[in-house]
């Protein structure tokens, strides 16, 4: 073998072998990398679950919240078609104090609303109820999803 192919195979050799470390650390960074991956992948993972269990909390709360309010407005608004159709009526609570001083006045006559004051009470108590169940609903939202991650 001459000189020249002597070198030529020592330089393809030294060549192969820098190649073959080359590969064998672009090897290894990429296991670590990947080790990185996965440990990421099971935080992101146990984060989801976290979050699956609040949005399943919020869900559970909004079911809730909304089946108290339907029911509370149907209920209101069944009092309120009774009191229309004459099934029923609304009672006012009279706080005003006898007067003795005029025989002629009959204070006995039943105080009533007129349709329209009698309507408006109606939507002020849906109002009403509707801002109540909101408040209890975000109440029950902070105690059981805001305050439970701290």
């Amino acid at each position: 073998m001459s000189t020249r192919f002597k070198f030529i195979l020592v330089i393809a050799i030294i060549a192969v072998f820098g190649l073959l470390v080359t590969i064998l650390v672009d090897i290894k960074n990429t296991y670590v990398e990947l080790g990185s991956v996965k440990t990421e992948l099971v935080q992101v993972k146990s984060e989801f679950s976290q979050y699956q269990t609040l949005v399943q909390k919020v869900n559970e709360i909004d079911h809730k919240f909304t089946q108290e309010l339907t029911d509370a407005k149907s209920e209101n608004d069944k009092q309120y078609n009774n009191v229309i159709n004459n099934i029923a009526s609304l009672q006012l609570n009279n706080s005003k104090p006898n007067q003795t001083g005029s025989a002629g006045m009959d204070d006995a006559n039943a105080c009533e609303l007129t349709g329209e004051a009698r309507q408006n009470y109606y939507l002020l108590r849906d109002d009403i109820i509707t801002k109540d169940n909101q408040v209890l609903g975000l109440q029950s939202y902070i105690k059981n999803v805001c305050l439970v991650e701290q």
